[in-house]
């Protein structure tokens, strides 16, 4: 079923029903769908010779539900709602709407379920450009060719994420001659539409504040750390030996990283809430800058920002403003 579900083709080839949907959107339904099974082979593995659309019951349903009971609201949600999302697409002309009630009723809990995950991470902006920067410089202090490489590589990425806080996948992604280009004197990131959330171009000049150090892992450091390992590729972000910085590789040291540095572990997707938060703390008008900056489309994004950068009470920048509030420290 799913195999199917997530077919693409032609115009005359028949096409999955979830086809349409961004790979991201695709892991998330993967995940919550396979729970489903999973959950339903442990408790009645008879049920799995059904057609997937006669599984879900309304009290299997329930049961799958308490199941999760010791996950977040927005989990427990996440997984509800995924697998009844899978099989509605599949099944559109079943009735399911005491499910869309049930999962509705999840959604209001998650809605307002408020998490304290975030308590502390959210740094200033500026604050976490000027130790990335700090953090490349010193590497010119380091005796070892590798340590002094790494050291650069990583004050760089943390730089870049402060300044430009592209989603993991995105990040990864990166390629020269494809998403960096080089033109009159400035670096361009350029993001493809099946990157974005929007499905548009995303593009932006790297800020003068971080170029020099950009400048100096890709003319430097990424060639040094390629011919180690012999490596031959156009991706940006290379490890120790070369070869590209996977997703995964590079979540676990962007959290190595700012656990060292700011004494508090900060994922890569918490550094577009930091992004976020710093911009909207400029002024009420700046928080329609928070839109373009993560590329969301609704608004309620910008107020969530806002609402949280007044609760802190803080006045930061974000981006240029930043960078010119550095240049005048």
């Amino acid at each position: 079923m799913w195999r199917h579900a997530v077919q693409t083709g032609g115009l005359f080839d028949d096409i999955g029903a979830l086809s349409h949907l961004a790979e991201e959107t695709l892991g998330m339904l993967r995940s919550g769908y396979g729970t489903w099974l999973t959950w339903l082979a442990d408790v009645l593995p008879g049920a799995l010779s059904e057609p997937p659309d006669q599984r879900l019951t309304i009290a299997r349903y329930l049961n799958f539900i308490e199941a999760n009971a010791h996950l977040s609201p927005k989990s427990k949600h996440l997984y509800a709602s995924s697998a009844l999302r899978v099989l509605a697409a599949c099944y559109p002309t079943a009735d399911w709407g005491p499910f869309r009630k049930i999962e509705f009723h999840l959604k209001k809990e998650a809605d307002n379920y408020v998490s304290h995950r975030k308590d502390g991470r959210i740094l200033s902006g500026q604050f976490v450009l000027a130790k990335s920067l700090e953090l490349e410089a010193a590497a010119e202090t380091i005796a070892s060719p590798l340590k002094k490489a790494l050291q650069q590589r990583n004050g760089t990425l943390l730089a870049f994420l402060s300044l430009i806080p592209l989603r993991r996948r995105t990040l990864t992604s990166l390629r020269f001659g494809e998403s960096i280009l080089f033109e009159d004197g400035d670096i361009h990131i350029v993001t493809k539409p099946e990157l974005t959330k929007t499905k548009t171009y995303w593009n932006t000049v790297v800020p003068e504040v971080l170029a020099p150090s950009l400048q100096r892992y890709v003319s430097e450091t990424r060639p040094y750390l390629m011919a180690r390992g012999g490596a031959e590729h156009d991706s940006l972000w290379v490890t120790k030996d070369g070869m590209p910085l996977t997703g995964t590789a590079t979540g676990t040291l962007i959290r190595t990283l700012t656990q060292d540095l700011f004494g508090v572990v900060i994922s890569p997707h918490l550094f577009r809430d930091i992004a976020a938060t710093t911009l909207a703390r400029i002024s009420p008008e700046a928080v329609g800058h928070i839109r373009p900056l993560l590329g969301h489309n609704g608004h309620l994004t910008a107020e969530k920002y806002y609402n949280h950068a007044t609760a802190l009470d803080v006045s930061r920048s974000h981006a240029s403003l930043i960078a010119s509030l550095k240049k005048d420290a």
